[in-house]
């Protein structure tokens, strides 16, 4: 009887924690857009099919370029203009999954080059722009 008790047990335990685990199957699909300098980074989660069929508006209010999502679910869109831009990121299979107005800051090609010398020679942590960490 105890051994049917705790295999039950078991099974429900599992069950709860793939429950409860994020990024299982069933989730709806969402979107990380994070605002640097004249770029954005937007990385796709919880998708079905390949993040390559997604598409990337990065001014969407003002000239929509629809762009495709790199297969590893993370694209960076340079020459974003400076200021608040409105991003969509659409996929077919989940529909839009991210609508939202970020701040972009202006472009600073000194500050990228030290970003740029910083990684390379791996201080990671002193990177000013969170689009090239």
């Amino acid at each position: 009887m105890r051994i049917r008790y705790a295999g039950a047990a078991a099974v429900l335990s599992a069950a709860a924690i793939a429950l409860a685990t994020p990024g299982v199957a069933g989730a709806a699909p969402t979107a990380e857009v994070v605002p640097g300098r004249a770029r954005i980074m937007v990385t796709v989660y919880g998708l079905p099919v390949g993040a390559e069929n997604c598409k990337v508006d990065p001014d969407a209010d003002a000239y929509t370029r629809s762009l495709p999502m790199d297969p590893s679910r993370t694209r960076i869109v340079h020459f974003v203009p400076s200021g608040p831009q409105r991003v969509l990121v659409w996929c077919p299979d989940g529909g839009t999954v991210y609508d939202g107005v970020v701040d972009v800051l202006p472009a600073d090609p000194w500050a990228d080059a030290a970003d740029l010398g910083a990684r390379i020679a791996g201080h990671l942590d002193r990177i000013t722009d969170p689009t090239l960490r």
